[in-house]
């Protein structure tokens, strides 16, 4: 089973991307029959123009920057259909979530992806603050990125907040403080995600077929 950690910043060696490493190193490393990635998305700065592509009046540097965009799209897209769940690891920019991510859950659209690369996939989401927020991204991601995608929402989710903090604690999901109920909660939804994952496997094709009817939700 591969599960795909999504390291939503658009920053260079990013926080979030520190939230995915401890996570692949602390849970998923441990699980027997899991295989995971992280995609980085600060690797990925063309997608925030991927609806560029199909203008006709490109530059010649246009030309170039689109090449790199097919290539970013073609790559993204590839490791989206490869995996089995995912985790969206979202940091609060301003109350909201960066310009990366939104842009990444237009290209799991069908009309984008020439299918439907999450659909009926499960998802677990994870907020994460320099400070005490966190909880916006939830927020966001929950109240809108299943509509196009069509993945499946675990009811289970998890808030880094004083992530910086958070990195420094030793791995202890037993203990009662505050930051080691916060790596329980990564723990039970990532067990959790491995089990939505396996149990849709088998019924997955026949329910994206489904969604392919009515691709956008209406």
């Amino acid at each position: 089973m591969n599960i795909l950690v999504v390291s939503s910043s658009q920053r260079n060696e990013s926080k979030s991307f520190d939230v995915a490493k401890y996570i692949q190193s602390n849970i998923l490393d441990d699980m027997q029959d899991i295989d995971s990635s992280i995609l980085d998305l600060s690797r990925y700065p063309f997608l925030l123009d991927h609806y560029g592509i199909s203008r006709e009046d490109f530059s010649q540097e246009d030309m170039d920057n689109s090449a790199s965009l097919a290539s970013n799209k073609d790559e993204v897209l590839s490791q989206l259909y490869a995996c089995d769940a995912v985790v969206f690891i979202a940091p609060e920019w301003g109350g909201m979530i960066p310009p990366a991510l939104v842009n990444l859950l237009l290209l799991t659209a069908n009309g984008s992806a020439n299918g439907l690369p999450l659909g009926h996939k499960p998802a677990f989401a994870v907020g994460v603050s320099a400070s005490g927020g966190g909880s916006n991204p939830i927020s966001l991601l929950k109240g809108y990125a299943a509509k196009n995608s069509h993945l499946t929402w675990l009811p289970l989710h998890a808030i880094v907040q004083n992530v910086d903090d958070f990195l420094a604690q030793p791995w202890e999901p037993q203990s009662d403080s505050r930051f080691s109920q916060v790596q329980s909660r990564l723990f039970v939804g990532l067990k959790s995600l491995t089990i939505y994952a396996k149990q849709l496997s088998s019924v997955r094709d026949e329910l994206v077929e489904l969604s392919k009817v009515h691709p956008f939700g209406q």
